[in-house]
Parts: structure tokens; sequence; C-alpha cells
């Protein structure tokens, strides 16, 4: 199965209502980022996993 990455830009309070198992131009969306997925490094210089990961992850909330 064949898989693309589409981005979108809305103004701010104007995104579309998302959820699980929507259909878009024939296709199901599986996956949604609620933030600007391309401005993430695509590079990981970590070696293995953070040890800190969890707590940095709750930090965040």
């Amino acid at each position: 199965m064949g898989k693309m990455t589409f981005v979108f830009e809305y103004e701010d309070g104007k995104e579309p209502p998302v959820n699980a198992g929507m259909e878009f131009m024939g296709g199901k969306i599986v996956a949604a980022a609620f933030r600007d997925a391309l401005e993430e490094p695509e590079i990981c210089n970590e070696i293995g996993p953070d040890p800190d990961y969890l707590e940095k992850i709750r930090s965040q909330l």
C-alpha cells in the first residue's frame, strides 16, 4: 500500500476537525500531526534512547 504526505496550512483557529479513519481524496488518514512537523529536524544525533525521555515529555504537558 502506498503512502503520501500532504501539508496544509490553515489560519489559526480555522483548522478542520480530524479523526481516525477519516477519508480524503480516496485514501484513509492514518496519522496526523497537530504541529508543524516540517520544522522538526529529520536527523537524530543521539546514538541510543534518551533515558530522560519520559520526564521531558511529562514536563511539556
